[in-house]
C-alpha cells in the first residue's frame, strides 16, 4: 500500500513529508498492528487492522494515528 485514502485526501507511507491541508507539515513516524482486535485469515494470509502514526514537524507538534482494517479501508482518525 503506497498510500492512505481519507475522504479525498491522500496520506503517502513512503516517510516524505507532506503537507497537510491546513498547511502545516508532517511525516510517517511509525507502524502497529492493532493487537485489540482480531486477525483475520483471508485465504492463506493472515490479516490485521493497521495503526499509523504520523508527527508534525512544525512548532505545534503533536500526532495523530490513522486505523486501515483488513482491507485497507480507513477506519478513524484519532488527533493526539
Amino acid at each position: 500500500m503506497e498510500f492512505i485514502e481519507i475522504k479525498d485526501a491522500k496520506i503517502y507511507l513512503d516517510g516524505e513529508t507532506q503537507t497537510s491541508k491546513l498547511g502545516r507539515p508532517f511525516r510517517l513516524s511509525g507502524i502497529a498492528k492493532n493487537i485489540d482486535i482480531p486477525s483475520k485469515w483471508m485465504g492463506n494470509i493472515e490479516r490485521w487492522n493497521w495503526i499509523y502514526t504520523f508527527i508534525y514537524l512544525d512548532d505545534q507538534g503533536g500526532s495523530f494515528n490513522v486505523e486501515i482494517d483488513y482491507d485497507n479501508n480507513f477506519i478513524k482518525l484519532e488527533k493526539k
